[in-house]
């Protein structure tokens, strides 16, 4: 009876998958963002210019459990960086699966940087591309 028992316990435990982990500097950003605004300098003031409303034209980010960054359907995020740094802390960006193949990828020549600052505050996220003036303001869509 005991084998039986045992048996049964290890098949039980076999069936269990482990959760995924996602670490702490890249779990808030986890989910669907839309490009809200950009900043801009205007009469020697910096503002934030709002983009269109219109969801038929909105830019979106995902960002995966991982930290892989994909376009707004799904796809390989032409030029993503290889890594992000998110309030300070840096994250390395290690695909855990595949990444879906973005055609449009082929026809881009990327000159983008390794890295991607992003200052995230609740429902919001500044990023900063290559320690630049350019930045843009994403808020969370899911």
């Amino acid at each position: 009876m005991k084998p039986v028992i045992f048996l049964l316990l290890i098949v039980a435990l076999g069936g269990c998958k482990p959760k995924a982990v996602v670490p702490e500097t890249i779990a808030p950003l986890v989910g669907k963002w839309r490009l809200e605004a950009y900043e801009s300098t205007v009469n020697g003031k910096k503002e934030w210019t709002l983009t269109s409303i219109n969801a038929s034209t909105a830019n979106y980010i995902l960002i995966r459990e991982d930290g892989v960054l994909l376009t707004g359907n799904g796809q390989e995020l032409c030029c993503a960086p290889a890594a992000l740094t998110v309030n300070g802390k840096r994250f390395e960006i290690v695909p855990k699966s595949a990444i879906p193949n973005n055609p449009m990828c082929a026809l881009v020549d990327c000159i983008g940087c390794a890295t991607w600052d992003i200052e995230w505050s609740e429902d919001t996220f500044i990023l900063n591309l290559c320690v630049s003036s350019n930045r843009s303001r994403y808020v969370r869509e899911d």
